[in-house]
């Protein structure tokens, strides 16, 4: 029998095909190798459930899990993934759980305007993942020329905002303070929806590897306009 903390996965019926429910729980269990993720049997006690909703209406059956709402974690979409992923790491490992106001991001990231693109943090877990916020102010001078009639952030702006959402959950931990944080390579870098003047980013990144014997990170950030994924990267940072 696997020692792992068991997570009982229920899935609605499939009546609305908008995203590959399976194929997003597989993400979500590769992300936490920690973790065994087991169809959910009524009575059964696991240490946390994953609903994995068709869509936003979360019509799946729950009345027969022996597991409190609490521990009941939903997955609805792509959106809900680092959520998803950083809920169940909580409740099953615990975690120091923060938010950062401006004030306080300034006090983790080196950057400074005009290129600091972060505002706030909603959740921050150091060491693990972050996400963050950036509203796109249709003041910047980078829309004069980028393009005069129709204005877009550049594509390079979108990176580089997903950096420094991981450029903090790195800067967070104790190993990494006060280190500068070196853009090294980016990797499956893919602009889906572009970004406008006066929209509201939402930032996501997570640790994929590290090397703190190099002072070398991999992370995996996604930027978000609503429910609409915007742009996502592997990126590898080097802490001087």
């Amino acid at each position: 029998m696997s020692e792992k903390p068991q997570i009982g996965v229920r899935y609605c019926g499939g009546c609305n095909p908008r995203y590959d429910r399976v194929s997003l729980v597989k993400r979500l269990q590769a992300s936490l190798p920690d973790l065994e993720f087991v169809p959910a049997e009524d009575g059964v006690p696991y240490a946390a459930a994953l609903i994995a909703n068709g869509c936003t209406n979360r019509c799946t059956t729950v009345s027969g899990l022996a597991v409190p709402e609490a521990r009941q974690v939903a997955l609805s979409g792509d959106i809900d993934f680092f959520p998803a992923q950083e809920k169940l790491k909580d409740l099953v490992f615990g975690g120091e759980v923060r938010s950062l106001t401006h004030e306080e991001v300034l006090g983790v990231l080196p950057h400074r305007p005009p290129m600091l693109l972060i505002d706030t943090a909603s959740r921050l877990v150091p060491g693990r993942e972050a996400a963050a916020s950036l509203y796109v102010d249709p003041q910047w001078d980078i829309f004069r020329g980028h393009f005069p009639d129709h204005p877009v952030l550049p594509g390079v702006y979108a990176l580089e905002a997903m950096a420094q959402c991981a450029d903090l959950l790195l800067l967070s931990a104790e190993q990494y303070a006060g280190k500068a944080p070196l853009l090294a390579g980016s990797d499956k870098v893919s602009f889906r929806r572009p970004i406008a003047p006066g929209d509201t980013v939402e930032l996501h990144a997570s640790l994929l590897s590290e090397r703190p014997e190099f002072g070398m990170a991999v992370c995996k950030g996604r930027a978000f306009v609503g429910d609409a994924l915007c742009a996502e990267a592997e990126i590898t940072l080097a802490l001087r």
